[in-house]
């Protein structure tokens, strides 16, 4: 049995982390709970059920009979926690931003690779993009199912967070929607096709003030659009849209990814979690009866469900599975590093209307 404890217990806690990890009863339980609000805290255990709660996360982390974290605090609390979880021997589920600045991500890095070299744990740093829909769209672009992959096209949006004014205060959440949501479009990306080389980008606020659902009203002071553009290493381009100026609420993000190729098309990241091929010669022989007839965007297509027989795969689900396997290589660490660095970069194109260089890799 692995033993959770959570630094922050908010809207993504309450509504993805924690139900999440209520279904893996027998292999691992939530112990524990950190928060700066006392009473909020204290009602939230009393409501899930859970044994203990601390006002000082410093506390929690320092108990011996935990085993892993999960840090869903505002971003700019992310590096101090990962720190301290790290250096307490635990293994670490980090929410997206992973930090505030490329200089943190580096650090972070650092300190987790010397705990590797004494005891090694593992860290999960999301975006989490290792799962079955990648793997499956990673499989068919390696096989040619639409011939040479020649540029990806990414869109993710809703119409703003409004749960939360922390999203449109720059100080506590680093960035504004690139931040939010362009991370999974950017992340995509790059663990399909590999590092950026430049960026270009175009980071706009169009909306002045925004509601939130307590009626209250906040002057944001962030983007709330990004378009980027990516030169990849290998040739390729990669065009991603970020907007928080949609028409669905945050619970319901309107997302795809597009791969185009020398052949045909592929289309995932959709809701129903299908993946979307399209060859102009209609020649499926690839996939076969691994698929079914259909249409996607007014064009006969062909879809497939990856592993459609095998339970829904979670963020939480697999940071178990990776304990439980030992999985404790530094490469979704230094990818997000990279993916740091590309956002950043991008505020700075945004600002210079001018490409800019990039010197990670992984």
């Amino acid at each position: 049995m692995i033993r959770m404890a959570s630094v922050g217990y908010g809207d993504i806690a309450r509504r993805r982390h924690f139900p999440e990890l209520l279904n893996l009863r027998g292999r691992a339980e939530l112990v524990a709970i950190a928060g700066r609000d006392e009473p909020s805290l204290a009602a939230c255990a009393r409501e899930l059920d859970i044994p203990d709660w601390y006002s000082d996360a410093d506390e929690m982390l320092a108990r011996d009979d935990i085993d892993a974290v999960l840090i869903l605090t505002p971003p700019g609390s992310h590096s101090l926690f990962s720190r301290r979880a790290i250096e307490a021997g635990k293994h670490v589920l980090l929410e997206k931003p992973m930090v505030m600045s490329v200089e943190e991500a580096t650090s972070l890095l650092e300190t987790f690779r010397a705990r590797q070299d004494r005891n090694p744990i593992t860290f999960l740093p999301l975006p989490h993009v290792d799962i079955p829909e990648h793997k499956a769209a990673a499989r068919l672009i390696a096989a040619g199912v639409i011939g040479e992959a020649t540029s990806v096209e990414c869109h993710r949006g809703h119409r703003g967070p409004t749960h939360a004014g922390w999203f449109y205060r720059k100080e506590l959440a680093g960035g504004g929607v690139l931040f939010d949501l362009g991370i999974y479009q950017v992340s995509a990306v790059v663990s399909l096709f590999g590092p950026a080389r430049t960026v270009t980008a175009l980071c706009d606020r169009r909306f002045g003030t925004r509601t939130m659902d307590d009626g209250t009203v906040i002057e944001p002071d962030v983007e709330d659009s990004a378009l980027v553009s990516l030169r990849l290493e290998n040739g390729m381009a990669a065009s991603i849209n970020a907007n928080w100026n949609g028409y669905v609420t945050h619970r319901a993000t309107r997302r795809r990814v597009t791969v185009v190729g020398r052949e045909g098309s592929l289309h995932f990241g959709v809701d129903d979690g299908g993946i979307y091929i399209h060859r102009s010669d209609d020649d499926y022989g690839i996939i076969g009866d691994a698929s079914e007839e259909t249409r996607f965007d007014g064009y006969a297509c062909r879809r497939l469900v990856p592993d459609g027989d095998a339970a829904p795969s979670t963020v939480v689900g697999d940071f178990v599975n990776l304990i439980e396997t030992g999985e404790t290589s530094t490469r979704a660490l230094e990818m997000q590093v990279h993916v740091m660095e590309i956002i950043f970069e991008a505020y700075r194109a945004g600002d210079s209307n001018g490409a800019r260089a990039l010197t990670t890799r992984f």
